[in-house]
């Protein structure tokens, strides 16, 4: 009994090694560290949102709630090579859309969303609040 927990704890262990060292997404992680007035864009209010420069393809930066906010690089995980990047889909709510390969996206966590082409989430970046005032987007 004994040697088939000390296996059973080495396998568990090696599946958590190979699946920590994996990357969610194929697109390139870039070095990305910004502040950003919240107040002197469209990131003053719940929904609003704002591309910024940087990062592989730009950035998004959307605002969920009062304190949430989620930063991603544009880059669409499926075709990003080719050019591929999403946007806001103003047609439907809390979703990004590549207009390359017309993958959808989660505005909140970035995973894909329905039937598409694409099989791996948006690369994130940090995006913090530092005071009232500023967001830190960051990696």
């Amino acid at each position: 009994m004994k040697k088939f927990s000390i296996v059973s704890m080495c396998v568990f262990s090696l599946m958590c090694l190979n699946l920590s060292c994996k990357e969610p997404t194929p697109v390139p992680r870039a070095n990305v560290n910004f502040t950003t007035p919240i107040y002197s864009n469209h990131l003053a209010n719940p929904g609003g949102y704002e591309y910024f420069s940087g990062a592989i393809r730009g950035l998004i930066v959307y605002r969920f709630d009062l304190q949430t906010f989620y930063a991603y690089d544009r880059a669409c995980s499926y075709d990003w090579e080719a050019g591929g990047y999403v946007s806001i889909n103003d047609s439907i709510p809390f979703q990004l859309i590549c207009g390359k390969c017309q993958s959808a996206y989660s505005i909140s966590g970035g995973y894909p969303m329905g039937d598409v082409k694409a099989e791996a989430p948006l690369r994130q970046y940090n995006a913090t609040l530092i005071d009232d005032f500023n967001l830190r987007v960051y990696n």
